[in-house]
């Protein structure tokens, strides 16, 4: 009734002044950022424009008024709806910007972050809640910072390497072990250190560094991250909607590694014989590594990296069947990259490497090559089944919601 909603929002303007205002102090609940405070995040924001506090005094029989989204695999809780009760209240008497909404995340009740469990049981039950929040903490402001940066930056290509570097490492034939860990992330050894992973760690991470200060670990790990970039890069280049599950677990250090790029990830300059030794102890049938190589319809070489130079497509950010056109009915001259290392070219300028060409070169190759380049469809389905076992080898217990 009227009385009880007055008395709500009195008890509420009670509680402004410091407690509602952004925490910008390294001192405060604000996840003891400290100078990391400024940093910049997703958006052009920084964590001192995400983070905000709100202190709610419970009153008997007086609700708390927010639904949150609880699951005991998060750090956070997202808030789904503002029901009324505490929560309403402190939305009257606050200005516009220190309002809790949907798509806030709490982080922390009373000094408790990290166990949402915890935190939960503090809402539920301490008469006095401190909470403290992130604007725009959620798996739809993820998805929509991540089509941001590959739009306006054109760095899908590198998510889908990313990603690849990440799963690929992964093997159960003679060489074990390996799994999307994200510990290319640890430059200094391990497979951050990797040769043929160059400009990963520098480069990749540079373009992502917004969107992972803003995400991980609170709401997504690393490794979950590159999965769902690389997926969002997928479909924003026009290719399949490609399901992402959730659960990686990142590596603490570099020794989480696996010892040695060989006999793991495939050269460029090497052929039949090398594919197969490479992915069939993935799991991989000849069907599959033919669609995975068909991911080489966009991005393309550069010789401070790989050694190779050039893209295979003449349109690199776009994900459909070209590359399977191109194999079969363009003429390729062999040259040498400025770096030495071996490639073809077309007259158009594309390229192709040596494991590429060998893909026309081996009859149980070639009749899926025919396959996809006549039709897009069979190429994304047999693409996406083996894509999703890539960056699912290794790992155990993923759910299919962040």
């Amino acid at each position: 009734d009227k009385a009880a909603e007055d008395k709500l929002t009195t008890q509420a303007e009670e509680l402004t002044g410091a407690d509602a205002a952004f925490v910008f102090d390294s001192e405060s609940p604000s996840f003891g950022l400290g100078s990391a405070l400024n940093s910049p995040v997703a958006a052009g924001k920084t964590w001192a424009d995400l983070c905000f506090r709100a202190t709610l005094k419970k009153e008997d029989g007086v609700k708390l008024g927010l639904d949150v989204d609880y699951m005991v695999d998060r750090k956070v809780l997202p808030v789904m709806a503002i029901t009324g009760g505490l929560a309403e209240a402190w939305n009257k008497s606050c200005p516009e910007g220190q309002q809790m909404m949907r798509g806030d995340s709490i982080i922390e009740a009373n000094g408790t972050r990290d166990d949402v469990a915890e935190i939960l049981e503090h809402c539920k039950h301490q008469k006095v809640i401190e909470l403290v929040l992130v604007r725009g903490l959620n798996f739809e402001a993820l998805v929509d910072d991540l089509e941001k940066l590959i739009k306006t930056k054109g760095c899908g290509p590198l998510m889908i390497r990313l990603s690849w570097h990440d799963a690929g490492v992964y093997s159960a034939g003679d060489l074990t072990g390996g799994c999307p860990n994200a510990a290319l992330r640890f430059k200094e050894s391990g497979e951050g250190a990797f040769a043929i992973s160059a400009g990963l760690p520098t480069v990749a991470l540079s373009l992502l560094a917004p969107i992972t200060s803003k995400y991980c670990p609170y709401l997504i790990s690393h490794a979950d991250l590159w999965t769902l970039a690389a997926n969002t890069a997928i479909r924003v280049m026009g290719g399949p909607d490609i399901p992402t599950k959730f659960g990686r677990t990142d590596a603490k250090s570099a020794a989480e590694s696996v010892q040695s790029q060989v006999g793991r990830l495939p050269d460029g300059d090497k052929g039949v014989d090398h594919l197969r030794m490479i992915f069939h102890p993935k799991g991989f049938d000849d069907k599959a590594i033919v669609a995975l190589s068909g991911a080489h319809t966009v991005g393309g070489c550069h010789a401070d990296r790989s050694g190779f130079e050039g893209a295979w497509t003449e349109e690199p950010l776009r994900f459909d069947n070209s590359y399977f056109i191109d194999l079969l009915n363009k003429a390729y001259t062999e040259e040498t990259s400025s770096k030495g290392m071996p490639q073809h070219r077309s007259k158009s300028g594309t390229i192709m490497l040596i494991s590429d060409l060998a893909l026309i070169q081996d009859p149980a190759f070639k009749k899926h090559v025919e396959t996809y380049a006549g039709d897009k469809n069979a190429f994304f389905n047999d693409f996406t089944e083996a894509w999703v076992k890539l960056q699912e080898n290794g790992c155990f217990n993923l759910r299919e919601i962040l």
